[in-house]
């Protein structure tokens, strides 16, 4: 017999989901939080600005105390997450043939399971805020609609995080999509190529000229899309470069958008072409610091449960860089799943107790925090 955490994780991982189809996850975890005793709402407007069938869901349990601190983890998973069938082999859940959606069902399970301790050791505590989002998989946009007016903590916890428990995400980077339009001249490539001004040439140029991939401890790049097409009797007249850049200083990654700026404007200027740079900032960089309460407290709850903090940089976006730019201190927390979006993704399933655990004790130490 599972502990309930154990079953409920394997219960959501089961039914099928997807960025913007989150509607039965969100309506089977509505129903787990309203059994707990939380007040929930969900959010129809974020459902209608993404073009979903679910919204993101607030729930609330009051208890009595002084304060407020904020959880959350998103409803949605990758693709190739339907008809998850998960197995137990050698202290893991796994799948086989499929992702296992613990990214991030399993901060989903932990923060349910942490609920339920709670209300059943009926004690007093402060005031818990939950935040599941949806869309958090296509660029976090989920929490981009979050209607933050209804949020009144001011610390909160991320359960979104690979690793294994003790893991704490600290910071992660802004991240920014990029588009290369490249505009050339079409010519004959046998009768006049010197009429012409090669797209494909000057795009190649481009890309050789820029950094990419590891640019730094803090930036990366890279640059996946080279877009170009038509007949080899014709010079190319039109090329596309699609990329994105990340970095957890925000500075820098300006920086390196003034430099590609400077380098298309340099490319042009010698070739003739017409080069246009689209850059969409997808989300901001957060930070923070490990001095900070949020990280002293979940540090002091790990030292109670006999677990190792390693606190580290993470280098992918997640709902805590929204919740911070909204000025709510945040980190994220690993759950104890690894090689997320893939077939091999797994979960220890002694983390996803542990997990459970630690939601309640947080809880519990937050709001003796708050009571001294």
């Amino acid at each position: 017999m599972h502990p309930a955490i154990i079953n409920d994780f394997l219960e959501l991982v089961q039914i099928d989901a997807a960025s913007l189809n989150e509607r039965a996850v969100a309506d089977a975890v509505t129903a787990k939080l309203k059994e707990i005793g939380c007040s929930v709402w969900e959010d129809p407007e974020s459902a209608r600005a993404l073009g979903g069938n679910a919204g993101n869901l607030y729930a609330v349990l009051d208890g009595g105390l002084e304060g407020s601190i904020l959880f959350s983890s998103h409803l949605d998973r990758v693709a190739n997450g339907i008809g998850i069938k998960p197995v137990f082999s050698d202290g893991r859940i796994v799948s086989r043939g499929t992702i296992l959606a613990a990214d991030d069902l399993s901060g989903v399970a932990a923060i349910i399971d942490g609920l339920r301790r709670v209300k059943e050791s009926g004690e007093k505590h402060s005031r818990v805020e939950v935040v599941f989002t949806v869309c958090e998989e296509k660029g976090i946009l989920g929490s981009l609609h979050l209607d933050y007016s209804r949020i009144k903590s001011k610390t909160a916890y991320v359960l979104d995080s690979p690793g294994r428990i003790g893991r704490v995400i600290n910071s992660a980077p802004s991240r920014v999509s990029i588009a290369i339009e490249i505009k050339g001249r079409a010519a004959h490539a046998g009768n006049a190529p010197e009429q012409g001004i090669n797209a494909v040439a000057v795009g190649a140029r481009i890309l050789t000229s820029i950094k990419e991939g590891r640019i730094d401890g803090e930036s990366t790049a890279n640059f996946s899309t080279f877009e170009a097409s038509g007949p080899t009797n014709i010079v190319t007249a039109k090329a596309v470069i699609v990329g994105e850049a990340r970095s957890r200083n925000h500075a820098k990654l300006e920086n390196y958008l003034a430099e590609l700026g400077a380098v298309c404007k340099k490319v042009a200027s010698e070739t003739g072409a017409e080069i246009t740079v689209d850059v969409t900032h997808n989300y901001r960089s957060f930070l923070t610091p490990e001095s900070s309460e949020t990280i002293g407290l979940i540090g002091r709850v790990f030292d109670d449960m006999g677990i190792q903090m390693k606190v580290e940089p993470g280098g992918g976006g997640m709902d805590a860089n929204r919740l911070s730019a909204n000025g709510i201190e945040c980190v994220g927390v690993a759950t104890g799943y690894a090689k997320n979006h893939t077939p091999d993704e797994f979960l220890v399933a002694e983390d996803l107790v542990r997990s459970g655990e630690l939601v309640q004790r947080l809880i519990s130490a937050y709001s003796s925090s708050i009571k001294s």
